[in-house]
């Protein structure tokens, strides 16, 4: 069985097993996915990409934003999805606020 392209840059390999999960192009979709995923797995994609985050940041401002290369996007989408997880993580330490309004009642326009 052959393996499959790495879906990041070679320096950011580290992360493949996060990407097909979390290399997503919506904002819709990485709040959908952080909905539907547990608090430890949403703690364990943290606690593996948030200490490089800085580096993968740097290493994207090498680029043009309208002209990313695939594997480059893909870093960006996955580095956006720590972002909207983030909150969960440090804050509310549940995928949702507990006693909030439902979150199938919000809709995310981008």
């Amino acid at each position: 069985m052959m393996a499959s392209e790495p879906m990041l840059p070679a320096q950011f390999a580290d992360w493949e097993p996060y990407a097909a999960t979390w290399c997503l192009a919506t904002e819709h979709a990485r709040r959908e996915q952080r909905m539907h995923s547990t608090q430890a797995q949403l703690e364990l994609f943290y606690r593996a990409v948030k200490p490089r985050l800085d580096e993968a940041i740097q290493y994207l401002n090498g680029f043009s934003l309208d002209t990313l290369p695939q594997r480059e996007r893909n870093l960006l989408n996955l580095a956006l999805s720590l972002v909207e997880i983030s909150v969960a993580v440090e804050l509310f330490f549940n995928p949702w606020p507990q006693d909030a309004y439902p979150w199938q009642e919000f809709s995310v326009a981008y």
